[in-house]
């Protein structure tokens, strides 16, 4: 490797040591990127993105196209404090969307700070947009789109076919259109797959814009295809196939047929190789004295936005238990639980329970409002619900039996029984460094018409 080589190089490995002290600072926001999208099968796509990402930089850095900045950034500077400081309210007031967002901030503006601006320096690290495992919004959408379109296609089949919300009922048997059935998936590899072609070969907006569609387009409709052919082979196996048990793989033997033909089609669009043909119109600068202020405001916001060297300030040093209250004797299922409190209730005949949960910041889905959370026990189903007095009072039978659960969040003494509320108490909270939060969750058999045993506990 001769010294130009070298040279080139030398960004990529800052860039790689950036990632890695803003990761080692934020541990506890990777330990949830873990656990809700490479361990999850609708972003299987997961382990791939950072190579991807660093194999862009590699690249990029070879060819001089990472430039360093002369002097600090003004602008940039204030962004990434900026971004810094959003990051560390969103850890502390464990909004999951805000500091995974304000996360990929950090890594995009601290590169901005130490690299001029270009829209190819920016693009690798906003490729990691495809970890975050905020895109299950799209499922309730995404499931009503594939519903119309089935129902459509269908109807030129001569299957005879009743469709009510996600159900699609056939002679043969009745199949969901499920969240894992949106099609999320093929969507979210579509828009990775077709968005990193473009950034490499295609540079004509037009041309970008019409293969980006058609890659999206393309999804869809392979979801689409898939539901239906699993709909017709149901009825004329009358559910035998196995293909009932194996409709994923099923999905991925029709997409990948589409991408390749999608991407012969891209190379037709292709305008160059960016990093074959394009040459650098700058010199690249090395100068790693002049970059000395940048790299020490980027430590301090790091540790000032850090969710691990903030945790030994603010929290007692004490382990979170990782463990969940199971579904037994009525209990609700709680998950991450840091400690529980048994409040007395006044004897009376009816059986009753009153528990105080308490969480801890230093498991970021360590709160109340954690979406695997269910505060109705297993086997009772929601009557009607009611607000009251900050709190929210569920009327729940089982069978024969009549009960109450009566819930509300808490956060420094304030409480509310309103989730969207609770977010905003603690984000106020987070400017102070407040994070304990609890959900005080109360149970009780029904007598009567229930108003004395929700008395008995509002009077508390």
């Amino acid at each position: 490797m001769d010294l130009t080589t070298k040279n080139n190089i030398r960004p990529f490995f800052s860039i790689l040591i950036l990632f890695v002290s803003i990761s080692l600072f934020n541990i506890p926001v990777l330990e949830t990127l873990w656990r809700h999208s490479f361990d999850d099968g609708t972003y299987s796509h997961a382990y791939l993105i950072p190579f991807i990402t660093f194999y862009l930089y590699f690249q990029l850095s070879k060819e001089g196209r990472l430039n360093y900045r002369n002097k600090l950034s003004i602008p940039f500077t204030l962004l990434f404090i900026f971004c810094c400081y959003l990051l560390f309210i969103t850890t502390n007031a464990q909004i999951s969307i805000g500091y995974w967002f304000s996360f990929l901030l950090v890594c995009i503006t601290s590169i901005l700070m130490l690299f001029r601006y270009t829209w190819h320096v920016v693009f690798p690290t906003a490729f990691l947009i495809f970890i975050l495992p905020f895109w299950g919004i799209l499922v309730p959408l995404l499931q009503n789109l594939s519903v119309l379109a089935v129902e459509f296609i269908m109807s030129y089949t001569g299957i005879p076919t009743f469709v009510e919300a996600q159900t699609i009922t056939i002679p043969a048997g009745v199949f969901e259109i499920a969240g894992g059935c949106s099609g999320l998936r093929y969507l979210l590899v579509s828009l990775a797959i077709s968005s990193m072609f473009i950034f490499l070969y295609i540079n004509n907006i037009k041309k970008s814009t019409i293969f980006f569609l058609v890659a999206v387009l393309g999804a869809l409709l392979t979801n689409w295809i898939r539901i239906t052919l699993l709909i017709v082979i149901g009825e004329y196996s009358d559910m035998q196939s196995s293909l009932m048990r194996d409709h994923n793989n099923f999905g991925w033997y029709l997409y990948i047929p589409f991408m390749f033909l999608l991407f012969k089609w891209g190379n037709r669009l292709a305008d160059n190789d960016t990093y074959s043909n394009e040459q650098s119109k700058e010199v690249v600068s090395h100068n790693i004295v002049a970059n000395k202020m940048t790299m020490m405001v980027l430590i301090m916001g790091l540790m000032l936005s850090s969710t691990s060297i903030l945790s030994r300030f603010t929290i007692d040093n004490i382990e979170l238990p990782h463990k969940a209250e199971l579904n037994e004797n009525n209990l609700p299922k709680i998950f991450n639980i840091f400690s529980t409190d048994n409040i007395l209730l006044p004897k009376l005949r009816s059986a009753r329970e009153y528990k105080v949960f308490h969480f801890n910041v230093r498991d970021l889905d360590s709160k109340p409002t954690f979406f695997y959370n269910n505060v109705i026990p297993a086997g009772w189903s929601i009557r009607k619900e009611v607000l009251e007095q900050n709190w929210h009072i569920y009327h729940i039978e089982n069978k024969a039996q009549n009960a109450v659960i009566l819930t509300k969040f808490e956060i420094d003494g304030q409480v509310t029984n309103k989730v969207s509320a609770f977010k905003l108490l603690r984000i106020t909270k987070a400017l102070k460094g407040i994070n304990k939060t609890k959900l005080h969750w109360a149970y009780a058999v029904c007598e009567n018409n229930c108003e004395n045993q929700i008395k008995s506990i509002i009077n508390l």
